[in-house]
């Protein structure tokens, strides 16, 4: 996990050294908590970039951006390749190698195949590789999303980055709110269920993020649009054409996938974590690790709603019979924001950390989480996260609070989709009912995919705007890399490739991913029933906290962001908003939510505008954490 940043010019639009120089060193500083161990800057008048580094591969060797052999291209990548000491081995005899990093092998690459390169990377990332003799500049991302990478064209060239806000600090870079993004349901922590724009939201007009499975391919004065070299449509299309096989080798097959996943992602020079919920997913990550012989040390949260799902004795249970170091951390409602702190400045800094005007429970129990790992373990750098495991593999096909009898009964629930071909194509939302599927077919198919196909495809979408860039960002901020082996592109690949004849067998009730897990995990775990994040039934203690900390920033808010010139929301309408979370109010938890909704938004705006000035100073929340080990 590190962090780049940059801009393109040519001719007129050139800025002179000095101010060049300046730009790179603000959006460095932007960037300094996700690449905390080094900071290298380039600039030809042409290309100027900014990288900061997190090492844990090569940590002497692994300085970017990292040369060909000849010093006529470099690479700079954000991210890890999982397959990295395989390629190495197809270029040796052919390529002079100069580091252990695992980088490295994709500047070599370039140089023999151009972006066909990405077709052979198994790994996370977002890269920049520039060839200053034909002044081209490719960017891309990884097949998933699981890395970012923002780009906005300006008069004067591109600019780009690993994070909004290295952008935003560019003179040219567009700094409007875009209202269109905001989803007042989720900015305030209501529950989340899916996302159903058309695409991901980067909150600024004119600022867009690159989608996964694509590049640029781009140069002075030629500004191409994203081009695709990777989506589900092909694993998709094998579902409908090859007969089924027995259910059991799917599953042995996602299972031996896992395990290899899983060991390619223990790479690091430097220690890894893994956060345990104590439910299917992270314990079945856990396990196979451990089996692999890493003794990760293992982090839960202890709240009222974890305690009550039966997640935190589970992860006890667990990592006593792998022998891992356990931390449960203690999350007590009751003075929760006193003692982390919360006020004001915490919201602005969690805006800031974000890149979006975004705050819910889960963003605030993962970043506690974090902070305090980064506490008890200074060295970590790598944390192994759960993530991705429910989204192809059925795991919302029996939702707690509102079942379904079967398999037909959620595939009939899941919001209208469109055939699958539909929204690969990037068809707009507004058109896809007047659409023939027919004509959108792949090499002649007619429409292809079952209603879960749509589904799948409707999910790489979600786990971009949510939860990925949830994620990335929360684990960023500590200087930790987030790592999630259930995205592995081969695993879902292997899930969409699965006939609809055994969707029911394999994908209800995450099917799959238990048979998967039985090699690995007792049966109370892999049994266990699917427990969404703090929504396990009574979620009054969490609420509490959220209201908490909205009437905690409100009397500063009132006073810094509202009455101003450029203040986005009414004064008198939000002190009239803020009374309604007194206590004992009847709807003080949903006036809370919308308060930290249009607080949220007021200090995106602002910051926005701020970070194109370079005058902001906001500092993330990092270690020492004042949580403490629960009692477990």
């Amino acid at each position: 996990m590190c962090g780049l940043a940059g801009f393109l010019a040519h001719g007129r639009h050139v800025r002179p050294a000095p101010e060049r120089r300046a730009i790179l060193a603000a959006m460095g500083r932007q960037l300094a908590s996700r690449g905390p161990d080094d900071e290298q800057t380039y600039d030809d008048g042409v290309l100027s970039l900014v990288f900061r580094r997190l090492s844990i591969v090569d940590v002497a060797g692994g300085r970017q951006p990292l040369w060909n052999e000849r010093r006529s291209a470099f690479v700079a990548m954000n991210g890890e390749i999982w397959n990295h000491a395989a390629l190495r081995e197809t270029l040796r005899g052919t390529h002079a190698l100069a580091t252990r990093s695992d980088a490295e092998v994709v500047i070599h690459l370039f140089e023999d195949e151009g972006p066909r390169l990405l077709d052979r990377l198994n790994g996370m990332f977002a890269l920049a590789v520039w060839d200053r003799e034909a002044e081209r500049l490719l960017l891309a991302r990884d097949r998933l999303g699981i890395k970012p990478l923002y780009y906005a064209w300006t008069p004067g060239g591109l600019l780009f980055g690993s994070e909004l806000k290295a952008l935003l600090v560019h003179p040219d870079c567009p700094a409007e709110l875009r209202f269109h993004d905001l989803d007042l349901g989720y900015l305030g922590g209501a529950a989340y269920t899916g996302f159903s724009g058309s695409h991901v939201p980067s909150f600024v007009e004119g600022v867009d993020l690159l989608p996964g499975g694509t590049y640029l391919d781009a140069a002075p004065g030629r500004r191409p649009a994203p081009r695709t070299y990777w989506s589900l449509e092909p694993a998709i299309a094998l579902a409908t054409e090859a007969p089924p096989r027995p259910a059991a080798e799917y599953a042995e097959e996602y299972a031996a996938l896992l395990v290899d996943a899983v060991r390619g992602q223990l790479m690091s020079d430097v220690p890894v974590g893994a956060f345990l919920s104590g439910g299917l997913d992270s314990s079945l990550l856990c396990a196979v690790a451990a089996k692999q012989g890493q003794a990760l040390p293992c982090f839960s949260v202890v709240e009222r709603t974890t305690v009550d799902a039966g997640d935190v004795a589970r992860a006890r249970r667990l990592t006593e019979a792998l022998d891992l170091p356990f931390y449960p951390v203690s999350y007590d409602h009751q003075g929760f924001a006193e003692q982390i702190g919360f006020s004001l400045a915490s919201l602005e800094s969690f805006v800031w950390m974000m890149d979006a005007p975004r705050f819910t429970p889960e963003l605030l129990f993962k970043h506690e989480l974090h902070r305090y790992a980064k506490t008890v373990v200074p060295d970590l750098k790598a944390m192994l996260l759960g993530q991705g495991a429910d989204e192809f593999a059925g795991g919302y096909s029996t939702p707690r609070g509102a079942p379904v009898a079967d398999w037909d009964g959620y595939v009939a629930r899941l919001s209208p989709s469109p055939p699958a071909q539909i929204v690969a194509r990037g068809v707009p939302e507004a058109m896809r009912a007047l659409v023939r599927p027919e004509a959108l077919a792949v090499e002649g198919r007619a429409g292809a995919g079952a209603p879960f196909h749509g589904e799948m495809q409707r999910r790489l979408l979600t786990l971009q705007a949510l939860n990925l860039w949830n994620e990335d960002r929360i684990a960023a901020v500590q200087g930790v890399e987030a790592r999630v082996p259930y995205l592995d592109h081969r695993l879902v690949e292997h899930l969409a490739a699965i006939p609809q004849a055994l969707h029911r067998e394999l994908f209800w009730d995450k099917a799959i991913v238990r048979r998967a897990a039985a090699g690995f995990l007792p049966d109370d775990i892999v049994h266990a029933p699917k427990v969404p994040f703090w929504l396990s039934g009574d979620a009054s203690s969490v609420h509490a906290i959220m209201v908490d900390c909205a009437r905690r920033c409100f009397p500063a808010f009132l006073e810094a962001y509202l009455g101003q010139p450029d203040s986005l929301f009414s004064a008198s309408a939000l002190v009239a908003l803020y009374a309604r979370t007194r206590p004992r109010a009847p709807d003080r938890v949903e006036s809370a939510k919308l308060l930290l909704a249009c607080m949220t938004a007021a200090i995106f705006a602002r910051l926005c505008r701020d970070l194109r000035r370079d005058a902001l100073a906001i500092r993330p929340m990092g270690p020492p954490s004042p949580l403490g080990r629960a009692s477990w």
